[in-house]
């Protein structure tokens, strides 16, 4: 429902706007609003909104940017209190707003309407709350089209439109000011709409959902390399700690690669002055590497830090200095990117004109999703210590309006990504709010087939049939996290839309057949999968088994929700599809000559461990039987092994059949990311094209969920499991975060006894699982200590 307030205010837009603004990749606006206050302000709590994206100044100070990511039924407003920023007198409100093209072009991951538009509603309360002025967006607002700023899609960044080259000779600057000049400003137009006979409007306003982005000031950790420049080492690392200027002299060309000392994201910040017509290219870059086999697909990369052997490679941002001779030190012209980059290193190309250029500092803000992390993690295996750090840092450079896949090239959610990456952030802070807004934007996207978009928000459409299972599977684990009846409910009709999909395919033997071949039948980047990306060959051919075995996990977890949510007859139901979908993959898809193990499709001689980990998942196969075709998975060359993205699944089936101890060497790739200087992890061995996409994170849920062994064994945590796993480790301590509060778990060995001691919220009932097999159960108090022999 559209808030009580809404039509207070109107939609505006620049009345010269023209159809070729719509084509390329996206122009900017520029709005201005100043107003007279007679008396102190108490509060403003302004609600802004823009399509598509717009940055917001109070008085010369920038206050909030956004909207946060929605789509066409669900646009967000911002909510920001403003009141300590006004004064007695002359106030300016200023906003910058890009407009993607509605056809197509810039971030894709931004949507937009057919139309353009700014939405401001401002009252402004005193100390008796008595509402004295009200500033909201009509007729009375001006704007300026920008005419300095182009926008490009680029090549490393082609999904995102974020890269600019800027005159900045042609840019109002200081428009944000009271004081600026606006006489050749002109005056909006406002949108009428007609919404008494139910027709919406292109925007349906709703609150944002999640806290805002933080913002913090970073600076470069140190320069890595000198390219070209008659400035000293010294004097450029002087420049980066404290902001001590750099002098180039004129007709000179300097090139210098700053390193951050991690891959982060962050908003850069260049202040300069003088130095009319000179030009500056910022290149952003994950890491140093050999020249990619295909731009930006397929790269060859080493130690990441290899600035001898390894080049940087990225889109640029150009910036022509204006040189403005009012500019100084004390006053210096500044240049920002209007979208936050991600980078390690930047390179910084300085070429400078007839004039000296003044280079007066160099930093970044960085930003992200605000995520407490009250978790730990420590072992007696100081490598594990690196790969908790490094799988921190990926998840948190991954999450920003939605959980992202990567946060440079793409910035896209998509669900299978997005159904791990919510479960580490449960386990890490306890914090589910971005997980609900995400439940609520794959509900959105569910098309009338039946499947759910496997990214969104996006503004083109991607179909992967198998990632609409995983999005049941994140309300399953949510349910397992916070025992919400509501939210289940209310998603019951999508998730039987998906199961409804897939049991509309089964073909004449039970099998989910075929998919449709203009959906992307994705399973994992298995190297041996790289020419078809990433799909099974026998899924090409006819039914995945894979698919099949997804489905009936799905069905499984279904019926859980559905149970939870009093829908017994439901959850009957899918109980038994479940049970037909794993008879008809038995029967079909299981070979003799390869000892039982399940082939990849009916009739297929070809394998994957992928088969046998969903079918230990979805319980196709148990007990010994399982245990046994893990084990052959494993070994056998004949069977395709899992990337990053799967690994996830590959620890639960091995941790299901008492394979857990595999798990040290299969995390050998992390442990060699590590050794090549990476700072996050990357997104797969096949393309390594992303250096941060955080499905690598699950070493996280691996310390959590099994080294300390804390898990929800009923909804909402009703129930705790604590079943440490010791494996090669003689001690590990931590804390994980559950919806009712901190689990402290601290564990070591002497000789052959085990000591364990555990702490958890005191009014959740726990089961305590110990090395040797004993089983303990505390009602209540929330803590246990116990010390015991292995033998026993």
């Amino acid at each position: 429902m559209s808030p009580s307030w809404e039509e207070e205010a109107k939609w505006i837009w620049t009345p010269d706007w023209r159809p070729e603004d719509e084509v390329g990749v996206g122009k900017f606006v520029y709005y201005r609003k100043t107003f007279e206050l007679e008396r102190g302000v108490h509060a403003c709590a302004i609600r802004i909104s823009a399509d598509s994206r717009y940055r917001l100044w109070v008085n010369g100070v920038p206050v909030s940017r956004g909207p946060c990511k929605g789509d066409r039924f669900t646009w967000y407003y911002d909510s920001v209190e403003i009141g300590n920023l006004l004064r007695e007198g002359v106030n300016i409100l200023a906003v910058q707003v890009l407009r993607y093209p509605y056809l197509g072009g810039g971030n894709q991951s931004v949507w937009r309407t057919r139309l353009p538009g700014l939405y401001v509603h401002a009252d402004i309360i005193d100390e008796k709350g008595v509402c004295t002025a009200r500033v909201h967006s009509d007729e009375s607002w001006i704007c300026l089209k920008d005419e300095s700023i182009q926008l490009s899609q680029g090549v490393y960044t082609q999904f995102l439109g974020i890269a600019e080259t800027v005159d900045a000779a042609r840019k109002p600057i200081g428009w944000m000011d009271a004081c600026f000049d606006s006489a050749a400003w002109i005056h909006v137009v406002a949108y009428e709409f007609d919404i008494q006979h139910g027709g919406l409007k292109p925007w349906e306003l709703s609150e944002r959902p999640i806290p805002a982005l933080y913002e913090t000031e970073r600076r470069f950790n140190q320069v890595s390399r000198i390219l070209y420049s008659d400035v000293e080492l010294e004097l450029w690392q002087r420049l980066i700690r404290e902001d001590s200027p750099v002098g180039i002299p004129p007709r000179t060309i300097a090139v210098v690669d700053l390193d951050a000392g991690e891959l982060t994201t962050g908003y850069l910040a260049l202040s300069m002055s003088r130095g009319k017509g000179t030009v500056i290219r910022l290149l952003c870059a994950e890491c140093y590497e050999r020249e990619p086999v295909l731009v930006p697909w397929l790269r060859d990369k080493g130690d990441r830090t290899d600035s001898v052997n390894g080049e940087l490679y990225g889109d640029e941002d150009v910036y022509k200095v204006s040189g403005d001779g009012t500019l100084s030190p004390l006053s210096p012209e500044i240049y920002e990117p209007f979208w936050f980059r991600t980078f390690r290193y930047v390179r910084l190309v300085i070429e400078t004109g007839e004039e000296p250029f003044d280079l007066i500092g160099f930093g970044y803000r960085e930003t992200g999703y605000p995520l407490d992390v009250a978790a730990s993690y420590r072992s007696s295996d100081p490598e594990e210590d690196l790969l908790w750090d490094i799988s921190v840092r990926t998840l948190r450079r991954c999450m920003h309006e939605t959980y992202e896949d990567c946060p440079y090239y793409e910035q896209l959610q998509y669900v299978m990504d997005t159904r791990s990456q919510i479960l580490f952030t449960y386990s890490l802070s306890g914090d589910d709010r971005l997980a609900r807004k995400t439940f609520y934007d794959f509900h959105s996207s569910l098309l009338p087939q039946g499947l759910t978009q496997s990214r969104y928000p996006s503004d083109e459409a991607q179909v992967i049939p198998g990632f609409s299972l995983y999005w049941i599977f994140m309300l399953h684990d949510h349910m397992m996290f916070a025992g919400d009846r509501d939210l289940i409910a209310r998603y019951l009709p999508s998730v039987d839309a998906i199961l409804g999909y897939f049991h509309r395919m089964r073909d004449d033997r039970g099998l989910v057949g075929r998919m449709n071949p203009r959906y992307w039948s994705f399973v994992d980047w298995a190297d041996r999968w790289k020419e078809s990306y990433g799909v099974p060959d026998a899924a090409k051919k006819g039914p995945s088994t894979v698919y099949c075995l997804m489905y009936a996990y799905a069905l499984q977890q279904a019926a859980e929700l559905a149970y939870f949510a009093g829908r017994h007859g439901l959850a009957e139901e899918y109980e038994g599809r479940a049970e037909q979908m794993r008879q008809a993959v038995r029967e079909n898809c299981r070979s003799e000559l390869h000892f039982g193990c399940f082939t990849d499709g009916p009739g297929s001689e070809e394998f994957s461990q992928h088969s046998q980990i969903w079918a230990i998942l979805s319980g196709t196969s148990t007990g010994d039987e399982a245990r046994r075709i893990m084990e052959i998975a494993l070994t056998d060359d004949a069977f395709v092994p899992c990337s990053f993205a799967m690994s996830f699944y590959l620890f639960r089936a091995l941790s299901m059949t008492g394979l857990y101890n595999q798990v040290y060497e299969l995390f050998a790739p992390w442990r060699q990311m590590a050794k090549d200087n990476l700072t996050t992890w990357m997104e797969d061995t096949v393309s390594q094209r992303s250096d941060a996409h955080a499905w690598g994170s699950v070493p996280v849920y691996e310390y959590l969920a099994e080294t300390l062994g804390v898990l929800p064994i009923a909804p909402g945590y009703g129930e705790i499991e604590i079943q440490p796993r010791i494996g090669r480790l003689h001690q590990a301590q931590g804390r994980v975060m559950t919806s009712h509060g901190p689990v402290d778990i601290h564990w070591h060995l002497e000789g052959e006894r085990f000591h364990l001691s555990a702490k958890w919220p005191e009014q959740v009932p726990c089961v305590i699982r110990l090395p040797n097999g004993r089983r303990t159960r505390v009602e209540t108090g929330g803590a246990f200590s116990v010390s015991v022999l292995l033998s026993n």
